[in-house]
């Protein structure tokens, strides 16, 4: 195993196929701009920016930056990679490879695709203007997405596109300013936790799948659904979560049998939680709701169960458009405020 050291001059792609490469090598690249594709086709090889300034420009001509196909064990870390035509980084049927603290910008289509991978971890990545930050496709499973800042995407922040694309984990990750969703995650056993969720079109979507798991994770100011789980779940658990200041309700669930316990729902614009007809056999028990328009609790099955949830209505002169100045300022200029005192 070596240390290797490489310029910009270097054809990263030719000297990781030649005999000058062996599992285990560390690629340390000088600081510079790199105009170049990589494709990496070894296991256990580590490509690590010696610098901050290391930067990996498609000037958009260049597809696709980093592709790592049908490796183990790669790390890709410190890059900054901006104004490519394809994706940021591509993992397409590896394993246990370790994207870290990159920069993904001005992607013409997404921050990191991962595609048939599974136990990928994807760590302290910053990725914005890009169509989806980080995509997660054909049977992508047990993957880790931790502590990753996802920004004005065109699309979603994460999206785990179909239901094989399960058992994955999302970590501290934050979500800000997308035009879609913040996260749009299909699939079966999923972990959302302690994630933060600000000013995207939509928050959170659950959709086909089931015994996935929201903890901790807080949603404000979107504008269109914040918190919905499809009427072909089952068994979601979602707890701990503070969903506040939204133009819609604050969960919209149409599932069955699942469990949301001790949440913090409050002043969203159409109501805390609605059960649609479609729903049924969902605990909800210890949920402090507050000041949710026009009403904090909605059931319309007959088969929910309601135990020891904590409902304030609103204050005189206090709604939504009062509290959430900062991200209902749309909703606040619109609203007759002649109307707002009575209740």
């Amino acid at each position: 195993m070596a240390v290797i050291n490489v310029t910009p001059l270097d054809d990263i792609t030719a000297l990781i196929a030649s005999d000058n490469v062996n599992e285990g090598d560390v690629l340390l690249l000088e600081e510079g701009n790199y105009f170049q594709t990589v494709n990496i086709l070894k296991n256990y090889i580590r490509i690590v920016a010696k610098g901050p300034k290391v930067i990996f420009d498609g000037k958009s001509t260049l597809f696709t930056a980093f592709t790592l196909s049908n490796v183990t064990g790669v790390a890709i870390e410190g890059m900054n990679i901006r104004n490519y035509r394809g994706d940021g980084i591509v993992i397409d049927s590896g394993a246990g490879n370790r994207i870290i603290n990159n920069t993904i910008a001005h992607m013409f289509s997404n921050g990191i695709e991962v595609v048939a991978s599974s136990g990928n971890l994807i760590w302290k990545n910053e990725i914005n203007h890009c169509f989806y930050g980080v995509l997660l496709i054909q049977g992508s499973t047990s993957n880790w997405m931790i502590e990753n800042v996802i920004k004005e995407c065109l699309q979603n922040g994460f999206i785990s596109f179909l239901d094989p694309d399960s058992n994955n984990a999302f970590i501290s990750n934050t979500m800000i300013n997308n035009r879609n969703f913040g996260m749009d995650i299909f699939g079966s056993g999923n972990l959302l936790l302690d994630n933060i969720l600000i000013n995207n079109t939509h928050g959170v979507t659950m959709g086909r799948g089931s015994h996935s798991l929201a903890i901790g994770n807080m949603i404000k100011g979107t504008i269109a659904d914040t918190y919905l789980i499809s009427g072909t779940f089952r068994n979601h658990f979602a707890a701990e979560n503070n969903i506040v200041c939204n133009r819609r309700y604050g969960i919209q669930n149409n599932s069955l049998f699942g469990i949301f316990e001790k949440n913090e729902i409050s002043y969203n614009r159409d109501g805390g939680i609605i059960f649609t007809e479609d729903s049924g056999g969902n605990l909800v028990m210890d949920n402090k709701f507050v000041c949710n328009i026009p009403e904090n609790i909605a059931d319309l099955s007959t088969n929910n169960n309601l135990i020891n949830n904590k409902e304030k209505p609103c204050k005189p002169c206090e709604s939504p458009s009062d509290i959430c100045d900062d991200c209902l300022k749309e909703i606040d200029n619109s609203v007759d405020r002649s109307k707002e005192c009575v209740y």
